[in-house]
């Protein structure tokens, strides 16, 4: 039964960056195969035996998401908020699944060859030579079927593994993990995602600073930090400029905002940012009006009606999140919410930095993932969005089947 879900499993990740119906239909039935097969029991006992404090607060998650059903504003699309959390699921079969390093190796290497064609699909859009309807991916926006809010998420957890692959390997393997790192590293700063430029920078910063904390010599990998860093100022004063740019003058509320060009891709990251700033303020207002316990799982569109009704000068356009997770986790739950989320997150990130990284090719992606979608959800809903939530799950479940410490 095992390679029956491996073949799921891997199929899975090829298609991953290419269909995302394909994607969820191969993950769901490796789900169901391994609940029936009893395989999804033995990973959770495991789970439960080796990471009693993650299964927990697994458990504690998921469960508030159904209990916050029973206060919620809207039973209807709660049910939709609940249907988007079936992922996190899938940790126990990935985890004892991937105990075995050829079946690892056979998925990371299925993952990261899907990755790398979309890579060649994105160079291809770029020049005009293909196109996609999904919304925010473009010639100008070279974000294949991903979408500029996910793409950098998803390839800057890519290159930041391939760098700490580089830093492994020596001779024709160090050059391919280098070179598609920066390949990815220069397709991310081409597209709008100004998330994806956060989550790429401190995440290629954690791989390397890791490195130097390990090896107690910084001399060891001077050249590569010294390249990596060339590439990002290169690029950030390339395509990424002028949103990044934008993006400060939406922050500082200058009036140089005033005088750009609605041409200019600076003007459509002003308006992108007050738009985010104005969900933000009408969530906050919505949870002062109930702080303790939230509106309920999926209660924050009728909130946003109800809202519009008492603030008709201040009306916004009806948003099911605040592209923020942690307003998010505080407006549905309240601060029982919040904390839980911040639990988790603090979790995957401490408990990936305590393990060696020059001993294992996947020891970092615990952290990367944590923190990944730490830095994703400060501008999006990063726990349930298809493509952060599936990557980082994933990749969760090939760290915590490396890892064989008992301790919680």
């Amino acid at each position: 039964m095992f390679s029956v879900i491996l073949f799921f499993l891997c199929l899975s990740g090829f298609l991953f960056p290419f269909a995302v119906a394909a994607t969820n239909a191969g993950l769901g039935i490796m789900l169901l195969l391994g609940l029936v097969s009893g395989v999804w029991w033995r990973g959770a006992k495991q789970c439960w035996q080796r990471y009693r404090l993650l299964s927990v607060l697994l458990c504690l998650y998921l469960g508030l998401v159904l209990l916050g059903m029973l206060w919620s504003l809207d039973f209807k699309w709660g049910l939709h908020v609940v249907g988007r959390q079936w992922f996190w699921l899938l940790i126990p079969i990935v985890m004892i699944v991937l105990e075995n390093k050829r079946y690892q190796q056979f998925f990371l290497i299925s993952l990261s060859l899907g990755l790398s064609l979309n890579l060649l699909f994105c160079l291809l859009q770029m020049f005009a030579l293909v196109s996609v309807d999904t919304d925010g991916s473009n010639a100008s926006d070279a974000t294949g079927l991903i979408g500029h809010i996910g793409f950098g998420f998803v390839y800057g957890v890519w290159a930041a593994w391939l760098l700490h692959l580089g830093l492994l390997w020596k001779g024709w393997q160090r050059l391919v993990s280098f070179g598609l790192a920066a390949w990815s590293y220069v397709m991310i700063f081409s597209a709008q995602g100004r998330s994806g430029y956060l989550v790429a920078v401190l995440l290629l910063l954690c791989v390397l600073g890791k490195w130097i904390y390990d090896s107690r010599n910084w001399r060891t990998i001077f050249p590569i930090v010294v390249l990596f860093l060339l590439i990002l100022v290169v690029v950030g004063i390339g395509p990424g400029k002028e949103r990044l740019y934008g993006t400060w003058l939406a922050f500082t509320q200058t009036e140089q905002a005033k005088d750009l060009d609605a041409r200019d891709s600076s003007d459509n990251a002003i308006l992108a940012t007050d738009e985010r700033f104005n969900m933000w303020k009408v969530t906050a207002d919505i949870w002062q009006g109930s702080p303790l316990l939230g509106v309920g799982t999926g209660g924050l569109p009728q909130a946003v009606k109800i809202y519009n009704k008492n603030h008709p000068l201040s009306a916004v356009a009806i948003f099911p999140h605040p592209h923020n997770q942690y307003l998010l986790h505080l407006v549905r739950w309240g601060p029982v919410g919040l904390l839980m989320l911040l639990s988790m997150l603090y979790y995957l990130i401490w408990k990936g930095l305590v393990v060696d990284w020059q001993q294992s090719l996947v020891a970092p992606f615990m952290t990367l993932s944590g923190l990944a979608l730490a830095l994703h959800g400060l501008t999006s809903a990063s726990m349930e969005e298809h493509f952060s939530a599936i990557l980082a799950v994933l990749l969760l479940g090939v760290g915590l089947a490396e890892r064989k410490s008992s301790s919680c």
